[in-house]
């Protein structure tokens, strides 16, 4: 209960300029609702409020802030930004329309929006938190962890900033460093469910896969509507080898969000695992009808087609992968793949040769080219390259 009676100060807190001297009994039992941990019925009760008083700053700051707990990044952008015109820019909106916004796509705005506060107002840890996620967003790694950190200086009991400063270090491969910044947020706020859902990522990243499980399952204990959560689950126990509960979590990501690509990319995956490959067709392709720049999903695809004996379309798939990625050295390799399997010997030869200049360290290229070579019946020129092939193999950690 530590996490929402932290978060319940600071909700109050925030919109204490704005509550009534008598709150109306939506409002009281929205409140009530919170306390109790009843998320869902708490954000109904604060709606009602809204209709019953469109006006209410203290119901928007509070549904605001659920929306936002509750992963619900537009309607929370929304509801903020209505405070925040109302209020002419009041912080407290400002804070929740910046976090929802960095999550719909509109972290240069939330950014712009800090630093327009920040030219007449000192620094807070919120802010410099704000400015974190934001650089998080936009991939500047480095500026996220500084204005982490600078969070962290300001208040060193703020979670949100461990988390924020955790998936950071998780994403450059620091994993011990992320995984003791996400138990520190745990430490602080014991039922937060974004620390245990990024602490679930950093090890599963170190490759500690029972403790990524323990942390999912708490995560959809504490969440059971966050559908990431749920679908990374599969991920999980895809490496467990657990291929029908991986499934099972798929299916309910996708049940609960019928748009979310990456689920659908994961289910095509484990049946192609699965040996399944008619049935992983539809779900890569539903993936890349709503995702067509991600290079991955023709990489399944092409699998996909190549084992079903759908040269063609495999060969169509892999030359996609490579308009959208030049350098991964799987581009090569499927494209090349896919060129040997329609008699397009000279093609393929030749993509593995610009595969190999451009990542002259990978060493399935070389047993690719041993195979056609040996194929072809040039032995000296396969065994050279499965020399090479070893040689490089044996220097993977």
């Amino acid at each position: 209960m530590k996490k929402l009676i932290v978060t319940l100060v600071l909700l109050l807190a925030a919109g204490m300029a704005f509550s009534q001297p008598n709150t109306s009994p939506s409002e009281k039992e929205g409140t009530d609702l919170y306390k109790q941990g009843k998320m869902d019925e708490a954000i109904i009760a604060f709606k009602k409020a809204l209709t019953e008083n469109p006006q209410s700053l203290y119901s928007m700051n509070a549904l605001g802030n659920l929306y936002l707990m509750n992963a619900n990044y537009q309607d929370a952008y929304t509801v903020a930004d209505k405070g925040f015109k109302l209020t002419g820019g009041a912080p407290n909106f400002m804070v929740v329309k910046a976090k929802a916004g960095i999550r719909i796509n509109k972290a240069q705005e939330a950014l712009t929006m800090v630093d327009d506060y920040l030219k007449t107002h000192q620094p807070d840890f919120m802010m410099l938190f704000v400015k974190g996620s934001a650089y998080n967003v936009l991939g500047d790694r480095q500026q996220a962890l500084t204005f982490f950190s600078q969070s962290l200086a300001a208040n060193p009991d703020f979670p949100d900033a461990y988390i924020g400063r955790g998936k950071d270090l998780d994403e450059i491969g620091r994993y011990p460093q992320a995984i003791k910044d996400l138990a520190k947020a745990i430490s602080l706020s014991d039922d937060n469910v974004q620390a245990h859902y990024y602490r679930a990522l950093a090890y599963y990243h170190s490759g500690d896969l029972n403790a990524a499980l323990t942390d999912c399952n708490k995560t959809m204990e504490l969440s059971p509507k966050y559908y990431e959560a749920l679908e990374f689950r599969g991920v999980v126990y895809m490496d467990l080898k657990q291929t029908d509960k991986a499934v099972a979590d798929f299916n309910a990501a996708i049940a609960m969000a019928p748009d979310y690509a990456v689920a659908y990319y994961h289910m095509a995956g484990a049946y192609m695992y699965a040996k399944e490959y008619n049935k992983g067709l539809p779900f890569i392709d539903k993936a890349i009808q709503l995702m067509p720049n991600a290079h991955e999903y023709f990489w399944i695809r092409c699998r996909l087609c190549l084992y079903l004996n759908k040269y063609a379309e495999g060969l169509t798939a892999a030359q996609k992968a490579m308009d959208l990625d030049a350098k991964s050295p799987d581009s090569f390799l499927l494209l090349a793949t896919a060129q040997y399997d329609l008699d397009k010997y000279d093609d393929a030869l030749k993509t593995i040769a610009n595969g190999v200049t451009i990542n002259p360290d990978y060493y399935l290229l070389y047993m690719l080219r041993a195979s056609m070579y040996r194929d072809k019946g040039n032995n000296a020129l396969a065994d050279a390259d499965d020399l090479k092939a070893k040689q490089l193999a044996a220097n993977i950690k």
